[in-house]
């Protein structure tokens, strides 16, 4: 009888485990509901949904945002493309795309030398990467172009007949633009003709 009572209690606890085993779902960790399975995966979808259309939304706006730069150059592209009669509106696209855009204020002087016995002709390339170094040039460009005019006239012949010597020069008009300059700095300056008679 003892035999017997031991027989049921080892029953009695597999029909437990029995029952256990059947309120689990397979491969869910350590006893979770389905209920509370199917729960986690919806909560987690939606948060990767949510994720996914906010990085779509930024990526569309900042497609879409406009430079102030981007202005300028369609500006420039249209007045362009107005005073040219015919060609191929697709080639200067793809060109626009190709180069960087830069910013050039273009300067032309034609000076006598120190010495006198010279003149020089000198086309000025200013270049600058940032709209309000480009408007502050323009609104002291008389005071541009005296310095210019000047330092130009002050040279001999000898003095910037030579690469060193136009080098300098170059120099020391870039310097003393950023010096009239309150913000920001001028990147470049170049000599795009150069003829000394």
């Amino acid at each position: 009888m003892a035999e017997e009572s031991g027989d049921k209690e080892e029953g009695g606890q597999e029909e437990a485990a029995v029952k256990k085993k059947d309120d689990v779902v397979l491969g869910s960790p350590a006893g979770m509901s389905p209920k509370l399975v199917f729960g986690v995966l919806a909560l987690n979808a939606v948060i990767v949904a949510a994720v996914a259309a906010l990085l779509f939304l930024n990526y569309k706006k900042s497609q879409s945002a406009v430079s102030l730069q981007d202005i300028a150059t369609s500006h420039e592209g249209s007045a362009k493309a107005g005073g040219d009669h015919g060609g191929d509106s697709h080639g200067a696209g793809d060109k626009k795309k190709d180069e960087a855009p830069k910013n050039f204020i273009k300067q032309s002087f034609r000076v006598n030398l120190a010495n006198g016995n010279h003149f020089a002709v000198v086309d000025v390339d200013i270049e600058v990467d940032d709209d309000f170094v480009r408007e502050e040039l323009n609104r002291i460009e008389p005071k541009v172009r005296d310095f210019i005019i000047i330092v130009l006239s002050s040279k001999t012949y000898e003095q910037i007949d030579n690469v060193e010597g136009r080098d300098f020069l170059r120099e020391e008009i870039k310097n003393k633009i950023n010096s009239y300059l309150t913000k920001g700095q001028v990147k470049n300056v170049f000599f795009t003709q150069f003829i000394i008679q």
